[in-house]
């Protein structure tokens, strides 16, 4: 067996149940193709790993859909002893994880599992933001330090590089290291006994170069894309016209929009247990900007087979007929151009720039009210009260609801804060009803760690509607005039607060942005264009989310619809509103599934959208959350491998392949308040919760299913392949009553051979000792080892026997269901 020296870093969470958490420290100092020159430092460790049984190892861990595991129907994991681990890979049954390590590998984990720490040394911040490095190019990196009058010499993968100097005109000194090489990690030190820092260049732009999967937009939904698109093996391109990733998760919205933390699933969870990690505990719903940046980045540093490529514009769509080929992209800072092709186009931007270029078809503004959409259209709306109010039309319009830049602002105490300039279109009356600063948004839900404060108060804050209403469509120019506007009315949000309200111990954080004077680069666009397709999401889809099921989710989305206003509240006297347009329907939300449609546009081929998806303007609000977003650019990488690997249109991927995938990755596509990827039978479940079948909340996956409900679930099953189910009758003092494993599979037998006659050929030889020839249940149980469908999948298992008069738990039906219709499923 060939052997291979591997660079390995620590998963910071249970190796046996974070499947995502695996972090691949290249070599400091070398390009990603170049192993020769690693150099060794504090807390690293170069592992002789024996390469096979490590990727059968890590394949257990985080399955593509294409891989053996994963093509089986029964899902793994790892490590655990009860029946359920009984599953086979590659068709062989799978021993107990401590016979399939040899020693080597038992050593290598142990000493994982004592290096936690180095995850923290590859991070680009230390953990009080004293040092940062930030990209700026693929051969410059700038450093920043808290200087605090001191001088300090500068280490660049342990080699001197000149030093800082004090920096009068601020707390952090800077310094930007050129002649690096592109697309290579380097580690930074301020001082002989400094914590380091470690920043990665960005890839070179090519003047033409293929990919598997190419992503324009470093959005939360581009992000997701791009790293679960190589996490899977494809070879990806994201291009990203600013230096920071995640879009607004990096950008200053660092209070997680999100009503029940337990929605928390997929990609988001992944990148949310970094930032419990990082922190060293909480919930991973508040963190600062600079933090979330260097996880982000950190996240997507790990994937060997993602190119970056940042400050680059796209230009134009490479297309043949009416299939995107790729893109034409611009440098932004040589100017050189280049030919980004790829099998597979996403746009995550938030205005579908990309995607109109293409020819794809979009709306912007509101629909008119209907019985479908009771809050659309013209609308003022009370939102403690939640109801519609007098002088609501309900008219269509093409407005669209305020934009703003969410500040980071700090409380320095005792010290004075960083003052900020009067801004040339200031004016007090703006703000003047603003409430008092511990009444605001901010000092209520923004409170960020570190004395830190998202800054997103509304109305008489940061908002300015009204003046955004032809952003979605508008040209470079006009949108650089826009964002001026923005970016004055949040500075002058803080000048009042300083100002005019006394408050002079906040302001800008001054370890944030450090490299845009402390100020978000990104503009929060909330809302611009939508796209048309293959499914629109309606307000009533999802208010009665509960009667609907989808069988082509690929997500959930929970939070309430909302929008800000689009026109700007003057004089609120008494008025119960925020301005025309601003509402908060957390009555008429509950959580809701993300259908695979709203991501694939109409008429057009090779193309996937993330973030300006298909829905109406009322339902866009549950779906624009950076949580959501991160699900829905999970699912489109997903459907990229399974399009490109099966070779079909991505239009034409069954939604089940993608279930089938995002589920081995810890993603919801349905949700119970009782269930979570740790559960038994959590694929099983979850793809029937999708389904309609075994629906009730909570799921009480260990308690006994009842016969009415076996019958149910039996019968849904029939017509989700589209037969007629069969007519038994049950006794009202039998309904409630536990069924026995035998009952159930007769029943489940008899439904499935009413659909498919595989499931009707005679069994000749008895399998179980308690279930003779002779026992009504005898073919019936025959038919699902047949099926591959047996006892020891159940709890309680017990070698030989099926125990035919055990109650069917709830969980264990669900996998028999589930694996009954399995096929069905994935081929229709």
């Amino acid at each position: 067996m060939e052997s291979t020296t591997s660079t390995i870093a620590v998963p910071s969470h249970s190796l046996l149940l974070s499947p995502t958490r695996w972090r691949k420290v290249l070599p400091i100092a070398s390009s990603r193709s170049d192993t020769s020159s690693a150099q060794p430092s504090t807390l690293r460790l170069l592992l002789k790993v024996s390469r096979s049984p490590y990727q059968q190892i890590r394949k257990r861990l985080y399955q593509s859909p294409n891989s053996a595991a994963n093509s089986h129907p029964h899902g793994y994991i790892i490590g655990r002893t009860s029946p359920d681990s009984e599953r086979t890979l590659e068709g062989r049954p799978l021993a107990p994880v401590e016979s399939i390590m040899d020693m080597r590998l038992i050593c290598a984990f142990l000493l994982l599992a004592l290096l936690q720490q180095c995850s923290a040394e590859s991070l680009s911040t230390t953990p009080d933001g004293s040092i940062q490095a930030i990209a700026q190019g693929p051969d410059s990196i700038s450093l920043y330090w808290r200087h605090e009058g001191r001088s300090a010499k500068v280490f660049v993968n342990g080699q001197p590089r000149g030093s800082l100097e004090p920096n009068p005109a601020g707390p952090y000194s800077s310094k930007t290291i050129g002649s690096l090489l592109p697309n290579t990690f380097y580690t930074f030190a301020v001082g002989e006994s400094s914590p380091t820092v470690t920043e990665r260049t960005w890839a070179k732009l090519p003047a033409q170069e293929s990919f598997d999967l190419l992503v324009i937009g470093g959005t939360a939904s581009g992000w997701a894309a791009a790293v679960v698109g190589a996490r899977m093996g494809m070879k990806v391109a994201l291009v990203e016209s600013t230096n920071r990733l995640g879009g607004m998760t990096s950008n200053g919205l660092g209070a997680v929009d999100m009503r029940n933390m337990a929605h928390s699933n997929g990609a988001f969870q992944d990148f949310r247990e970094r930032v419990i990690e990082f922190y060293g505990g909480g919930e991973g719903r508040k963190l600062e900007p600079r933090v979330a940046n260097a996880i982000l980045k950190s996240m997507a540093y790990e994937q060997s087979c993602l190119s970056l490529f940042m400050k680059v514009q796209v230009t134009g769509a490479i297309r043949e007929a009416n299939c995107v080929r790729g893109a034409i992209v611009c440098d932004t800072i040589s100017g050189a151009k280049g030919r980004l092709y790829a099998k597979v186009t996403i746009d995550a931007t938030d205005c579908a720039d990309f995607a109109a270029t293409a020819g794809v078809e979009y709306r912007v503004g509101r629909e008119p009210r209907t019985d479908c959409e009771p809050h659309a259209g013209y609308i003022y709306f009370d939102d403690a009260a939640q109801t519609i109010l007098p002088g609501s039309t309900g008219c269509a319009d093409a407005k669209v609801q305020s934009y703003a830049y969410l500040m980071t602002w700090k409380d320095y105490g005792d010290r004075p804060a960083p003052l900020v300039e009067r801004p040339a279109s200031y004016s007090p009356e703006d703000y003047t009803y603003s409430p008092e600063w511990a009444k605001t948004w901010n000092a209520t839900s923004g409170v960020l760690p570190n004395s830190k404060f998202e800054i997103n108060q509304h109305p008489f804050g940061i908002d300015k509607p009204g003046i955004n209403f032809d952003y979605p469509c508008a040209d470079a120019k006009r949108r650089c005039e826009i964002d001026a506007i923005y970016r004055e009315r949040a500075l002058g949000y803080l000048y009042f607060m300083q100002n005019e309200r006394g408050h002079k111990n906040l302001g800008l954080a001054d370890d944030e942005y450090l490299d845009s004077n402390n100020f978000p680069p990104g503009l929060y666009v909330r809302e611009a264009r939508r796209v048309i397709g293959e499914h629109l999401v309606t307000e009533c889809e999802v208010t009665n989310a509960r009667q609907y099921f989808h069988a082509d989710s690929v997500g959930i989305a929970e939070y309430p619809m909302d929008s800000h206003a689009m026109e700007e509240l003057r004089a609120p006297d008494d008025r119960l509103d925020k301005g025309e347009g601003e509402m908060y329907l957390s009555a008429f939300t509950p959580w809701s599934q993300v259908p695979y449609g709203v991501i694939v546009p109409r008429c057009v081929e090779g193309l996937l959208v993330t973030t300006a998806v298909s829905a109406t303007h009322v339902a866009y609000g549950t779906l624009r959350l950076e949580a959501v977003r991160m699900s829905m650019g999970q699912a489109a990488a997903v459907a990229a491998r399974l399009a490109i690997t099966r070779g079909v249109s991505l239009r034409c991927v069954n939604p089940a392949w993608i279930q089938d995938s995002i589920l081995s990755q810890h993603a919801y596509i349905y949700w119970f308040s009782d269930v979570t990827p740790m559960t038994r039978h959590f694929k099983a479940i979850s793809f029937l919760g999708a389904r309609g079948v075994l629906v009730s909340e909570p799921f009480r996956p260990d308690s006994a299913l009842t016969e009415q409900e076996a019958l149910a679930a039996v019968d849904r099953l029939v017509r989700l392949e589209g037969g007629m189910p069969q007519q038994i009758e049950l006794q009202a003092s039998q309904a409630e009553m536990p069924v026995t494993r035998g009952l159930f599979a007769k029943w489940l037998v008899q439904s499935k051979a009413r659909v498919d006659a595989t499931w009707r050929a005679a069994v000749a030889r008895q399998s179980y000792e308690d279930v003779a020839p002779g026992s009504p249940y005898f073919e019936a149980v025959e038919a699902l080892r047949a099926h591959r469908i047996t006892p020891s999948l159940f709890a309680n298992y017990k070698p030989g026997l099926f125990q035919p008069e055990a109650p069917m738990t709830r969980a264990d039906a669900a996998q028999a269901i589930y694996l009954a219709h399995r096929a069905y499923a994935m081929s229709h």
